[in-house]
C-alpha cells in the first residue's frame, strides 16, 4: 500500500483533502463538526502484522482480524478558554463486510513535544520513535474497534503551542473526537469513503498513554458539562500521569514543557519561568522547548530537579508548600488535575512495575483517590514492564476489558481489595 505523507507547513497541514460543505457559521459554532477528510488508504492484514511487530516485540502481538482504512480528519474543538480550535486526527476504521455496530475508542498520545514538528501525526518510527502510534491504533482497529487518534490542541496550528497537560483542552479534544467519528459516518458526502459495513455504536472508550491517561480522565471530568450527549463506558490509562505536580517531582525534565505551556496559556506575568528554573536554562528557554521533541529533551534537561529548579521552587515542590510560596503555579496545577471530579466512569489502570516516569507508589495514590471518589477501578501492575512497555504489555488486557463492558458485564472493581 502506498503510504500518505503528512507535512506540517507554515500554513498548517498540507491537505489532499475532501472539503466538506459545512457552512462557516455552523463549523465555527459547533465543536465536533467535521471540517476536512483525507482518505489515506487501506492496510492489508499482512501490512498490519508487519506494522505492529516492532511495537509488540517481546509481547503478545495482536493477530490481524480485519483490514483497516485510515482517514485523516480535521474537526472543530475548543481551546482551554473556550475559543474555537481545529484538531487533526487519524481515524482507523475496520473493514467489516456484514453490518454491525462496534465501539469507538479515542486514544491520547504520550508526550511528543510542544512544537509543530513534534506532532504525533508526523511520527516516523525509523527516525523518531515517539510511541509507534500507527501500530498502536492499527492494533485496536484490526480487533474491530473504530479508533480515532487526535493530535493535541495546537498541533496543526503553527501559531499555537500544544496545550500541554491542559485538562480543558485535552478533554475537549477527546470528546470532540468522538463527536467527529459519528459525524464522519453520518455525513452524506462521505459515502464513497465508508467502504465498510461497520458503524459506530454508542459505546465509547477513552484511553491514553502517559499524558494520554491524563487526557482520558479529563474527558470524563468535563463530559457532563461539555458534551452531555456523549457517554463514556470506560477509561484506560497506560502508565498515566494525572497529577502534574507529581510528574514535576518525579521526572523534572518534563517541567520546561509544562512551564512554557502554562506561561503561553495564562501569561508570562503569572507563570514566569525565572521563578522556577535556574538561570542557566533561561537564555534559550523558548528556543529549546520549541526545538526539542521528546527523544531529545530527555537528554538535554536533567531528570533531577535539583539541577533544573531554583532552590526555592524545588523545596516548595517537594515539601507540599506550593500554595504558600508559589500560589500562581499551585492554582494552575490544581485546576489541571484530571480524574478528581468523581466522574464515576469505570477505569482500567495499567502500570509497569519498573516505570520510572510515574512510580508505582504514586500510581497507588492515584488509584486510591479514584476509589475514594467512587470510581470502579481495575488496577494491574504488570511485572517487569517499563513505562514504554505499558501499551504492548497491557494491550490484550485492555481489549478484553473493553469487550467485557461492551457485552454488558459489570466493570471489574479492585477498590475493596486495595
Amino acid at each position: 500500500m502506498k503510504r500518505a505523507v503528512f507535512v506540517m507547513g507554515a500554513a498548517a497541514v498540507a491537505w489532499a483533502a475532501l472539503l466538506l460543505n459545512t457552512p462557516p457559521a455552523v463549523s465555527a459554532a459547533e465543536p465536533g463538526t467535521l471540517l476536512e477528510v483525507e482518505s489515506s488508504g487501506r492496510f492489508t492484514l499482512e501490512e498490519i502484522e508487519q506494522e505492529v511487530g516492532v511495537l509488540f516485540e517481546g509481547f503478545d502481538a495482536p493477530q490481524p482480524h480485519y483490514e483497516v482504512d485510515r482517514h485523516v480528519v480535521r474537526y472543530r474543538s475548543s481551546d482551554f478558554d473556550g475559543t474555537p480550535a481545529e484538531i487533526v486526527a487519524q481515524l482507523f476504521v475496520p473493514v467489516i463486510r456484514e453490518p454491525t455496530e462496534n465501539p469507538v475508542l479515542v486514544f491520547g498520545s504520550g508526550t511528543t513535544g510542544v512544537a509543530e514538528h513534534c506532532a504525533p501525526i508526523l511520527e516516523n518510527p525509523e527516525k523518531n520513535r515517539w510511541g509507534n502510534y500507527l501500530a498502536n491504533m492499527l492494533g485496536y482497529a484490526t480487533e474491530g474497534f473504530i479508533a480515532i487518534f487526535p493530535d493535541y490542541l495546537g498541533f496543526g496550528d503553527p501559531d499555537t503551542p500544544q496545550r500541554y497537560f491542559s485538562k480543558a483542552a485535552e478533554g475537549h479534544v477527546l470528546l470532540d473526537a468522538i463527536r467527529a467519528v459519528h459525524a464522519f459516518f453520518e455525513h452524506e458526502d462521505l459515502a464513497c469513503l465508508r467502504c465498510t459495513a461497520v458503524r459506530p455504536s454508542r459505546t465509547h472508550f477513552a484511553a491514553g498513554y502517559s499524558q494520554g491517561g491524563h487526557a482520558a480522565h479529563a474527558a470524563a471530568d468535563l463530559r457532563e458539562e461539555y458534551a452531555p450527549e456523549i457517554t463514556l463506558a470506560g477509561l484506560i490509562g497506560f502508565g498515566q500521569t494525572n497529577n502534574v505536580a507529581t510528574l514535576m517531582r518525579e521526572m523534572a525534565y518534563y517541567t520546561p514543557y509544562i512551564i512554557y505551556a502554562y506561561a503561553e496559556m495564562y501569561g508570562y506575568d503569572e507563570i514566569d519561568p525565572a521563578k522556577y528554573l535556574q538561570e542557566e536554562w533561561l537564555p534559550t528557554f523558548e528556543e529549546d522547548v520549541n526545538r526539542l521533541c521528546v527523544e531529545e529533551f530527555q537528554f538535554y534537561y536533567p531528570r533531577d530537579g535539583k539541577e533544573l529548579y531554583t532552590e526555592e521552587f524545588y523545596r516548595a515542590l517537594h515539601n507540599d508548600a506550593l500554595q504558600e510560596q508559589f500560589p500562581a503555579m499551585a492554582k494552575r496545577l490544581e485546576e489541571n488535575l484530571a480524574g478528581y471530579s468523581g466522574h464515576g466512569v469505570p477505569s482500567l489502570v495499567l502500570h509497569g512495575e519498573h516505570d520510572i516516569i510515574i512510580t508505582t507508589p504514586e500510581q497507588d495514590v492515584f488509584v486510591a483517590d479514584l476509589c475514594a471518589l467512587g470510581t470502579p477501578v481495575r488496577y494491574e501492575v504488570m511485572p517487569g514492564a517499563r513505562h514504554r512497555d505499558t501499551r504492548p504489555a497491557g494491550f490484550r488486557r485492555s481489549v478484553e476489558w473493553m469487550r467485557h463492558i461492551d457485552a454488558g458485564g459489570n466493570p471489574p472493581d479492585d477498590c475493596e481489595e486495595l
